[in-house]
């Protein structure tokens, strides 16, 4: 419902009542009563960023006229009555669960009639000045993030139902908000003596002991305190026991052994880097992100038989397994919740289920595409088998040592596990032995020689070796022919998470466990690349495909090798050397073709999202455990392959699809086609010509866009951002700013997405090959300009629109970048519903037709080095 739709709900509350909107999020309500309704706060970054500053600014001024503050904040409605020197603080347990704007109205409507049933917030949880100045309270709401890890009443309902199964009697909810997951604990457990809840925040502490003691959870039990503090060290020994940590928060009443139940929806963030001196025996780098953090120390805590349930988004499982779960604890259950269940956070939200245990059962996966009854959902969770009797489910069981990129496609599909849980060959059984090739390019810091590897102390883990010069003579290659050694650190500053550029992080994490590569990168490599013009970061860079290297991890048998002109259509992933020995039954050319089509295009870029495309040009050796259909699809099928390479159209992908499906037996096609809906992020990049028009006719003046913007593209939007590599450094602000758009906060929405049309542009120049720097102009002064293929130039939409686009859309663009101006630079038209609905559309048709570039330049990449 619009903000204005919410106005007019008021006014029905009394005819006598003035509704006025001071600023985005915040209303006032004139009448019998005075009313501040604070409904929306941001959710993220410091108190005078992102319009909170602006917010609380208007209720300072306004407070001290008012009756009451209503203040939504994670489901839950805070009414603060009185003035700012003298206020009481009342909890509506009656409106919990996802306050929505016209659920206000009710609300307001109870105040008026003096109906309104409250119950005192214990200010026990509060400190001082937050119980003597309501503005200071407030300030706790909005530090206390809450609104961001509201966990839905369906969503806690299954996650407390997982951990609950069996005779369990003792719960904690380590990061408690305003109680969602623990009162759903409660209900499932019925032992409320035993349950406890923790969180560092006074204002939710206090949320949670009204709504729990109701049910009969102690109060001393709902723990104002750092959790990290309770386990220590979310970092330290995984064998400590419970009973043996030592916090300052009085823990004596806890189980001594741990507990039966942990539920968590942590906050989420890259936590700060950690002195090596703390951890002399880790890599310290080991868990870099805070949901980690709190997942690992919620681990800790379980009991012998305790299961936990903590919700993250979907990039959370990354090193999940490997570092973070502490020994003894199995990773049971991966949960994708529908897209729809957490709109402000950003992130596809998934559930992760653990139990301690030595049972090493296979991993449950189940995905949700919409919520359906409860107890339907959670038999799924149980048994993801029974997932395919719903129309909103899917489930499978899968090895748990499958990859996590396998996972995470399998989670988006889990009809397609087929097709990864041995149904089918792998490359690896396919073939005898695979070696790889990729440019390295000419950076000598990066080269040792035998000698130079032997001298230099450093460990053979971060050596890779290097064949600088294939031979022409012979078609087999061995260990003899290898003549360098490439200094790598490619794992390492994947698994660890660090800043590829920042020479300090890198040595700090590697002084722990090699302190010969500590010192080579901090006294070698970063004053050789810092001197160079443009920053290389601690791995080394390609240059054009041109003597191509042999990059091998090791070389136990002769490979066989052959090359392919890097002119030629037939090139996987702009390779121009592929070692193969295939077996003799399996042809390698039949091999050649498959891997080039779009499906294996797409799973390799799926499968391992973070390689640099630029550094690595051939990528066989991850592949290995790929599954290959080539044992199903006959001769007249790649025929057909080869005639459409090198798919360099929308036309020739899709027909490669059509070709691959009919050449397979018709029980098959169902697990290849989930496997292709999985991994085509970019299989929506083309039909925005529809949007182009209706963008024209809008910019044109010749009919309205109500009700054209709708959920639906937003939702595409969204996906969007999500799943393109060409947008994920921009993630973060563009969900933002669709969910403010979802608000209805036009103004704010127009004004965060002038700012994005550049940005982007920005992006796609660097991640095609383009610069953007400072660079010194005529007169002296630093400006920002782009190069992309040509002379540098000013970092102006205008230019960047003319440098990418043309023809009709680029006529419609330049209409886009004029009313974008017009907002920039505040000459605001009268409404800015239209405005903004405007904008959005434009921003609709810009980002698929940046895909669509962004597309064809991978495309062109493919076949033309």
């Amino acid at each position: 419902m619009a903000l204005l739709n919410l106005k007019e709900s008021l006014q029905e509350v009394t005819e006598e009542a003035r509704i006025s909107e001071l600023t985005d999020g915040v209303l006032l309500i004139d009448g019998e009563y005075t009313l501040l309704i604070v409904h929306s706060w941001s959710s993220t970054g410091p108190a005078d960023q992102r319009g909170y500053g602006s917010q609380l600014h208007e209720i300072r001024n306004e407070f001290s006229a008012v009756d009451y503050v209503l203040v939504s904040i994670e489901g839950t409605v805070l009414a603060i009555q009185g003035t700012r020197s003298n206020f009481d603080i009342s909890y509506l347990p009656e409106y919990v669960g996802g306050i929505q704007l016209p659920e206000f109205a009710p609300i307001v409507r109870s105040i008026y009639h003096d109906t309104l049933r409250t119950e005192p917030l214990p200010e026990t949880y509060l400190s001082e000045i937050e119980r003597n100045d309501a503005i200071e309270l407030l300030k706790s709401a909005y530090s206390a993030n809450l609104t961001t890890y509201y966990t839905p009443k369906n969503v806690a309902q299954i996650a407390a139902n997982w951990v609950s199964a069996g005779e369990r009697a003792s719960l904690i909810d380590i990061t408690t908000g305003s109680g969602e997951l623990l009162i759903a604990g409660v209900d499932e457990i019925e032992e409320a003596s035993q349950v406890w809840g923790v969180d560092n925040n006074g204002l939710a502490c206090g949320i949670t002991q009204a709504r729990s003691g109701e049910m009969g959870v102690p109060a001393n039990h709902i723990l104002c305190s750092d959790f990290f503090e309770i386990v220590e060290d979310a970092n330290a020994d995984p064998q400590q026991t419970f009973d043996q940590c030592t916090p300052e928060t009085d823990i004596s009443q806890f189980p001594e052994e741990g507990f039966d139940c942990v539920l968590g929806h942590p906050p989420i963030g890259r936590m700060d880097s950690q002195s090596s001196a703390d951890q002399p025996n880790q890599r310290i780098s080991e868990i870099r992100r805070l949901e980690h953090q709190f997942v690992r120390g919620g681990c800790r805590i379980l009991n012998e038989s305790g299961r936990g349930c903590f919700i993250l988004p979907s990039h959370g499982l990354r090193n999940l397994r490997k570092n973070v779960l502490p020994e003894g604890v199995q990773l049971q259950r991966l949960v994708k919740l529908p897209e729809s269940a957490f709109s402000v956070i950003g992130v596809e939200p998934m559930m992760v289920c653990v139990e301690r245990t030595e049972e090493d059962d296979d991993l449950g996966l189940v995905n949700f595409s919409r919520f359906g009854g409860v107890n339907e959902m959670c038999g799924a969770v149980h048994a993801p088998s029974s997932a395919e009797r719903h129309d909103f489910a899917e489930g499978t069981t899968v090895d748990r040592q499958l990859p996590s990129t396998t996972i995470q496609t399998l989670l988006s599909a889990p009809g397609a596990a087929p097709l990864f849980t041995q149904q089918y060959p792998t490359l690896e059984e396919v073939t005898q032995n695979i070696a790889t090739g990729m440019v390295t390019g000419q950076n000598r810091i990066f080269y040792f020689q035998e000698s130079e590897r032997t001298e230099s102390d450093i460990s053979d883990e971060f050596f890779t070796p290097v064949i600088k010069e294939l031979p022409a003579d012979k078609s087999e290659i061995t260990d003899r022919d290898i003549g360098w050694y490439l200094f790598d650190l490619r794992e390492f500053v994947d698994e660890n998470g660090l800043d590829e550029e920042n020479f300090e992080e890198v040595s700090e994490a590697l002084s722990s466990i090699d302190t010969a590569a500590a010192s080579y990168v901090s006294e070698t490599l970063a004053p050789a690349v810092e001197n160079q013009s443009r920053r290389r970061g601690v791995l080394p860079r390609s240059i054009p495909m041109v003597n191509p290297d042999l990059v091998t991890g090791a070389i136990t048998s002769p490979v066989k090798w052959y090359s392919v002109n890097v002119d030629a259509d037939e090139i996987l992933y702009n390779n121009s050397v592929v070692g193969i020995k295939c077996e003799a039954q399996y042809s390698p050319n039949a091999l050649q073709i498959l891997l080039n089509t779009p499906l294996y295009q797409r799973l390799s870029d799926n499968q391992f999202p973070n390689l640099d495309a630029e550094y690595v040009r051939v990528q066989i050796r991850p592949l290995e455990r790929l599954p290959i259909i080539l044992p199903r699809l006959s001769d007249e099928t790649f025929d057909r392959l080869s005639s459409l390479s090198p798919y360099d159209t929308h036309e020739s992908r899709t027909t490669a699809r059509a070709a691959i499906l009919q050449g397979l037996e018709e029980s098959d096609r169902s697990t290849v086609s989930a496997t292709y809906e999985a991994v085509s992020p970019l299989s929506k990049l083309e039909g925005y010509s529809d949007e182009v028009e209706r963008l024209r006719s809008v910019l044109a003046g010749d009919g309205t866009i109500f009700e054209l913007v709708d959920e639906n593209m937003i939702r595409q939007l969204e996906k969007t951002f999500r799943t393109a590599d060409l947008f994920e450094t921009r993630e973060q602000l563009i969900e933002e700013l669709l969910l403010v758009y979802s608000e209805d906060r036009y103004w704010s929405f127009m004004g965060g997405t002038a700012s994005q049309f550049e940005g982007i542009l920005q992006d796609y120049v660097e991640n095609t090959g383009g610069d953007v720097a400072y660079r010194e102009n005529e007169e002296g002064n630093s400006v920002l300009k782009f190069r992309y293929r040509g002379d540098w130039k000013p970092l102006r939409l205008k230019l960047l629109i003319d440098e990418f686009f043309s023809g009709d859309l680029w006529e419609v663009m330049q209409d886009v970048r004029k009313k974008r101006n017009e907002i920039a630079h505040g000459r605001l038209l009268n409404d800015p519903e239209t405005n903004a609905e405007t904008l959005l559309l434009a921003f609709f048709v810009f980002t698929y037709a940046m895909l669509h570039e962004y597309n064809n330049y991978l495309g062109a990449e493919k076949v033309s080095r």
